[in-house]
């Protein structure tokens, strides 16, 4: 040879994770290194990655197939959800929630396929999480469902409702 010494080429690195809370969630669930196409985060989280919400509690994840195998591996038995509607796992270590099944009404293979990438973690779509809390119509939802009223007006240019007292947010749902 010349002199030159080949080396093997590295695995390649897995992208950082760009998205980031107080908690670390994200990251933990980036750790996790879950199999692309098999797991997508549903519910609050979806609002909270896309600036809608200041906060976010911990990371509802839907999972199946090899993510949802590997999930199970985490040591944590699963338990039947509170809702009754399927099984879950809560990460022994953080506060990240893993169901195999969502709310009764969503198909697991479309939210699934259907979720946004933003930096490379799956995320429910936006409407879908608007349509799952304007169903479930809880309280704790009600600002959620404000917020993403007020980004579609945004969006559509619509101006703000004529009257609306800035300081009751169930005016503005």
């Amino acid at each position: 040879m010349n002199g030159l010494t080949l080396c093997p080429r590295p695995e390649a690195a897995a992208p950082p994770v760009l998205v980031s809370d107080p908690a670390g969630l994200f990251a933990e669930l980036a750790r996790l290194d879950l199999p692309r196409g098999e797991y997508v985060v549903c519910g609050s989280a979806a609002l909270y990655v896309r600036g809608l919400r200041a906060r976010m509690g911990d990371l509802d994840v839907l999972a199946r197939g090899p993510a949802w195998q590997q999930v199970l591996s985490l040591g944590v038995p699963p338990s039947v959800a509170l809702s009754g509607h399927g099984l879950v796992v809560n990460h022994p270590a953080a506060a990240i929630e893993f169901v195999d099944r969502w709310t009764a009404g969503w198909p697991t293979d479309y939210l699934i396929a259907s979720a946004d990438l933003i930096d490379g973690i799956p995320f429910m779509r936006l409407g879908d999480v608007l349509a799952w809390k304007q169903r479930a119509r809880r309280p704790k939802d009600l600002p959620d469902i404000a917020a993403v009223h007020r980004l579609r007006r945004l969006w559509n240019g619509d101006p703000a409702p004529a009257h609306t007292d800035k300081t009751d947010w169930r005016k503005a749902a």
